[in-house]
């Protein structure tokens, strides 16, 4: 008969050996961090629907139809809500160009959402009717001046001067809708026109107006002096690194400039989402931004957080 010691050794060695070998098993740490759904699993159709919503009026300038509506919740709802749907359909909005009812397309209502927002920034919202109407006023002009006889042929090149930067202004949406011009160009063009000039009368107006609607400072006293030479006088000034001789080269520095661009990150902020970005957000997005101009991009990256989408 096996004595009590003997029935015991067997126990022992089978707990050493179940020991090592889990031991020896390779442990697996899974990490839960990228899973959303924990998170979004609460959010309700109506508050997706409303974020659908929030990115035609924001992007398009009005609102999504039924059938565009339920195509976008729903595929928030497949994707957990996870980011790289969210990037997706905004890019959609920003880039698409099939031929939609009322739209023409969605990157047609984007370049014209954009285009208008900037009147109404720079020009306050002057309709293309008025700037057609002041393009005829110069065309009647010039063509009196030229048959009057001793006509002054400095005046008539500063009226076809101003009749450019008509066109060039009326043209910026469609440019920039067909990525001809970035967003550089057409600001440039609203603040390089004679309506912009009659809003802010004489060079000092004009260069504080300037930085105000453009990069969202005041010019400190240095850059002012400069930036009114430049306008005044026609004196050669550097400004932002580069140099200026005329309102047109200054307008071309202006919006050309590193200050231009984080302005523009800072403008769309308070667009958007209605507060200063804070410096980490501007830093992620400055670098970029200056590399391609797009301020597509600055979009994209807004749209797609959960404080735009309010699922916080």
């Amino acid at each position: 008969m096996p004595t009590l010691n003997n029935r015991i050794k067997p126990m022992i060695w089978g707990i050493i050996l179940i020991s090592f070998l889990s031991a020896c098993t390779k442990s697996e740490n899974i990490d839960l961090n990228n899973n959303k759904l924990p998170k979004y699993k609460s959010i309700s159709t109506l508050r997706i629907e409303n974020y659908v919503q929030r990115m035609f009026i924001d992007l398009l300038g009005r609102e999504s139809t039924n059938r565009e509506r339920d195509s976008f919740t729903a595929q928030l709802k497949r994707a957990d809500l996870h980011d790289s749907c969210r990037r997706r359909l905004v890019k959609t909005l920003l880039f698409d160009t099939t031929y939609h009812v009322g739209d023409s397309s969605y990157r047609h209502a984007f370049a014209q959402r954009i285009y208008d927002i900037s009147k109404a920034r720079f020009l306050e919202g002057a309709s293309d009717v008025d700037i057609n109407m002041f393009k005829g006023f110069l065309d009647e002009a010039i063509y009196f001046e030229r048959i009057r006889e001793g006509g002054d042929s400095v005046l008539i090149y500063k009226w076809f001067d101003q009749r450019k930067q008509y066109s060039e202004l009326l043209d910026s949406r469609s440019d920039f809708k067909k990525n001809k011009i970035d967003y550089r160009k057409m600001v440039e063009t609203m603040i390089h026109n004679s309506i912009y000039d009659q809003i802010n009368m004489n060079s000092f107006n004009f260069v504080n107006a300037a930085f105000d609607n453009v990069l969202l400072r005041k010019p400190s006293i240095n850059e002012f002096k400069r930036a009114y030479d430049i306008i005044e006088k026609n004196s050669s000034q550097s400004l932002f690194g580069r140099w200026a001789s005329n309102k047109s080269e200054f307008c071309q520095v202006l919006t050309e400039s590193d200050a231009f661009h984080e302005g523009q990150i800072r403008w769309f902020y308070y667009v958007m989402v209605q507060r200063e970005p804070s410096t980490a957000e501007v830093s992620k997005l400055f670098f970029p931004f200056i590399n391609n101009h797009r301020i597509e991009e600055i979009l994209e990256n807004i749209l797609i957080t959960d404080e735009y989408a309010q699922f916080e």
